[in-house]
């Protein structure tokens, strides 16, 4: 059995179990290996050692909990923590922050209106059917927080050509399909990356028979280092050892918005796609050590397997 096989079925194992006092022994027995080379398998698979990957898993499903409204102390002992004290602990080392302070979010949330989206966790999300013009002054305001040299022009230019090749698509969702590089764009964005990578994202799927626009054209119009990243995505076949920093983001960001946005294809594809993005993509967020990103991807996969 490959590995990434194994690896995907103690996930699923420690998911179903995520409440149980669950311990190292138990799922290396689960897997069928000995106690060493499991460990040491997972992780390398995970970035995370078995239980280290345990305590997130548990600390990001209370946070979904606390954040619903339920009491802090309840959901302490519903996943296995003695007492509030030693659960404020270890929430405060993974997330930086008292749960007591997420509490207050929720309320202002519940009570008063607002967006949860798991941003102490994840990265940031956006409004599921917001609009092109919304997402696209989304991202101009996610490049200025965080303080990118970015060309504006450039990136209007760039939004324009993409409108205008997917002009008249749609997403399973009925939204535009262009919505889905915009937000691809506002990821790589968060993800503080390059002027050339933002557009690259903003452009990615462009190549098509649909678009009809050739890599010529946009390296006309915008750059040779655009090109070759779009030409990365295009080829990539799934291999996780790929070097070039550039694809590997705007892949990762194209992968977190369409698990994101998951649920608007066909039930029967869902498995699939997760047990993909667990296999495939989840390494690669682990080689890029970006931890939001592994988190989300990891939390959104094991939903729908």
């Amino acid at each position: 059995m490959k590995l990434e096989t194994i690896i995907f079925h103690s996930l699923k194992y420690i998911e179903e179990n995520v409440n149980e006092s669950i311990i190292i022994e138990d799922v290396a027995k689960n897997a069928g290996y000995s106690l060493y080379y499991f460990s040491r398998m997972f992780k390398k698979q995970m970035g995370l050692s078995i239980m280290e990957y345990v305590i997130e898993r548990r600390l990001i499903k209370a946070s979904e909990e606390i954040a619903s409204g339920k009491k802090i102390i309840d959901v302490a002992l519903n996943y296995g923590y003695q007492s509030h004290s030693g659960f404020t602990k270890a929430f405060k080392n993974k997330f930086g922050f008292s749960p007591v302070l997420l509490r207050a979010f929720s309320f202002q949330i519940n009570c008063l209106g607002g967006n949860c989206n798991m941003g102490h966790v994840f990265m940031k999300n956006t409004a599921v059917h917001a609009t092109k013009e919304e997402l696209y002054r989304l991202l101009i305001t996610t490049i200025d927080e965080n303080i990118l040299e970015f060309d504006q022009e450039k990136i209007k230019k760039a939004y324009e050509f993409a409108c205008r090749a997917h002009n008249g698509k749609k997403r399973y969702s009925n939204d535009d399909y262009v919505t889905h590089p915009i937000n691809v764009a506002i990821l790589l964005a968060e993800m503080e990356a390059s002027e050339e990578t933002v557009i690259a994202g903003l452009l990615h799927d462009i190549i098509s028979e649909k678009a009809n626009i050739s890599l010529e054209e946009v390296k006309n119009e915008f750059s040779d280092g655009v090109v070759n990243i779009i030409k990365g995505v295009t080829e990539f076949n799934g291999d996780s050892d790929i070097i070039d920093e550039d694809v590997i983001m705007v892949k990762l960001a194209e992968r977190l918005h369409n698990m994101r946005t998951i649920e608007f294809m066909d039930e029967n594809c869902w498995k699939e796609k997760a047990k993909e993005t667990l296999e495939i993509f989840l390494p690669i967020a682990v080689n890029l050590n970006n931890e939001k990103i592994m988190a989300e991807l990891n939390d959104l996969s094991v939903k729908y397997i």
